[in-house]
Formats: structure tokens, C-alpha cells, sequence
């Protein structure tokens, strides 16, 4: 059973609005929490708060233009697909009512934020602002999926399905932490920023975790290098694709295995994982076909 967990978050991905906001009485902070109701919980009301504090900005109109929905049905089509796949049926409307329901409920909420000068703009700042999310709980899930990917057989495939279906409809959740950079107007008379990726994404992840399960699975037969799943995975399959289109370029390999060996001494996991993920985006530039 295959999980099409990527181009399920270009989808989902591309779905979300991308805004430049102007919102003089709004704090980073605030902008931060009105832009998680908007883009995952589908809060038309927060929408209209947005559109209230930047009207006067943009000529009086609407800056923030919604797409109700856009989340749930980038999740729900992948998910029928893969149901599909394993010979089941889905109720469309049903399914993106579920997702619809699991997003609403992710809330991600601004805990802080620091602000520094933005050093190639002047009269400009930029506002890392931490929050944390409530996503739904998939921990029991995931040995099923383990065992549907091992075993491919339908009636894995079925008891992976429903034991989702039913984690998401628990309403079980726990909590993930990121951060979002915002960019301020001179005078810090708004923040706005050209992706919301960094808070969309951890939800998204969390709901489908499953590209993550596959390559911490791969990665239990990788060489310990870091320590770190993703990392070490990261530096097989690069050394790999490394090896067979550019062999010369082997030590550079050898000298970023050595980098994350050093860095993931000092970091947690869970900052190595997600600098090997920014990684990964630029190995995969490289990669060609051969690589597969």
C-alpha cells in the first residue's frame, strides 16, 4: 500500500492563500493566531478581523481572500485514493467533513515572539514568533501502518484504515511546537509574510504522518551516523545518489555526514530532523533519475 504523502502537501500546500497583510493594531502575535483560524480552522470571523485591520492598506478592500475547505480536500483526496487502493470505498463529502473536523480542531496559537532589524531592509523587522499546535494523536495508529506497509495484504490494510479513521474521530490529541517569521511595514505598521508554510505544515504532518513513518522505517537500516532517523537517512541515500552520477564528489558527502555528526551533539532531535528536512529539499535538487 503506497502513501502519496507528498503530493499530498504540495496540494495542500499550494491550496492555502498566501497573504501581504497590513494590520496596524495587530502584534505579531496576534497576526499569528488570526492566520492559524484562517488558513486551518476555516474561521471566517478571523478572516474578517484581518480584512477590518488591513482595509485601509489596500485601498479599502479585502486583502485576505479565504478557500474554505482547501485543507480538508487536499487531505481527503490522497487518503480515498490510498482507500481505494486497498480496495475500499469512500464517501467524498463524508471524508472532507472529517478532515474539516480535525482541522477545525488543531488549533495553533502564538506563545511568543522576538523581533530583530531586518538586515537587507531598513526601518524593517522581523518577528519569529513560537506557537504551538493541538493535532490529533496517531501514536496507536502507527504500528498498524507499519505492519500494512510490511505485509501488504488487504486485511492489514483494512484494520490500518479503520484504526485511523477512528484515531482522528477520538478527538485525541497532543502538542507540536513551531515558529513562523513575519515581516514588518517600516514603522512596524504591519506584518505579513509570502508563505505560511512553516505553520501549516507541522499540522498537516501530524494529521498525515505517513511519508514520515516510511523514512524513519527506511531508516532503521541506515549506518548510525547522527543518531538521528531522518538524518542518516538522508546521508544513505544521498552517498548513494552521490556514487553513481558524481563519484568525485563523494568527500563532500563525507564532510556533511561529519557537520550533522557534530551539530547533533548539540541539538536536540528534533531540531537535527528538521535541519536535515531543509536538507533533503536541496539534496533532491541534485538527484536524478538514476538516484531512484
Amino acid at each position: 500500500m503506497k502513501t502519496p504523502m507528498r503530493p499530498l502537501l504540495a496540494s495542500a500546500l499550494l491550496c492555502a492563500p498566501l497573504f501581504a497583510t497590513a494590520a496596524p493594531a495587530l502584534t505579531p502575535e496576534q497576526s499569528l493566531d488570526l492566520y492559524a483560524r484562517v488558513l486551518i480552522e476555516d474561521d471566517a470571523a478571523a478572516a474578517r478581523t484581518l480584512n477590518d485591520a488591513m482595509r485601509s492598506a489596500h485601498d479599502g478592500k479585502d486583502a485576505v481572500t479565504p478557500t474554505p475547505g482547501a485543507l480538508a480536500k487536499a487531505l481527503a483526496e490522497p487518503w480515498m485514493a490510498l482507500q481505494a487502493s486497498a480496495g475500499g470505498q469512500a464517501d467524498a463529502a463524508a471524508t472532507e467533513a472529517m478532515y474539516a473536523k480535525v482541522l477545525k480542531a488543531s488549533t495553533c496559537r502564538a506563545t511568543g515572539s522576538s523581533i530583530e532589524d531586518n538586515e537587507y531592509v531598513d526601518d524593517q523587522k522581523i518577528a519569529t514568533v513560537e506557537f504551538t499546535c493541538q493535532v490529533a494523536n496517531l501514536d496507536s495508529v502507527r504500528p498498524l501502518f507499519s505492519a500494512s506497509m510490511q505485509h501488504p495484504e488487504p486485511a492489514n490494510s483494512t484494520r490500518f484504515i479503520e484504526a485511523y479513521t477512528q484515531a482522528l474521530n477520538s478527538g485525541t490529541q497532543r502538542t507540536v511546537k513551531g515558529s513562523q517569521k513575519l515581516y514588518s511595514g517600516a514603522g512596524q505598521a504591519y506584518w505579513f509574510s509570502g508563505s505560511f508554510d512553516e505553520l501549516v505544515t507541522p499540522v498537516l504532518e501530524a494529521i498525515a504522518p505517513f511519508q514520515a513513518w516510511m523514512e524513519d522505517a527506511e531508516a532503521a537500516s541506515a549506518p548510525k551516523v547522527t543518531g538521528v532517523p531522518g538524518c542518516d537517512l538522508l546521508l544513505q541515500q544521498h552517498r548513494s545518489c552521490v556514487a553513481k552520477i558524481a563519484p568525485e564528489q563523494i568527500s563532500g558527502v563525507d564532510a556533511m555526514a561529519e557537520e550533522l555528526k557534530a551539530k547533533a551533539q548539540v541539538k536536540s532531535a528534533d531540531e537535527m530532523t528538521q535541519e536535515c528536512k531543509a536538507l533533503r529539499s536541496i539534496a533532491q535538487m541534485m538527484w536524478t533519475d538514476e538516484c531512484a
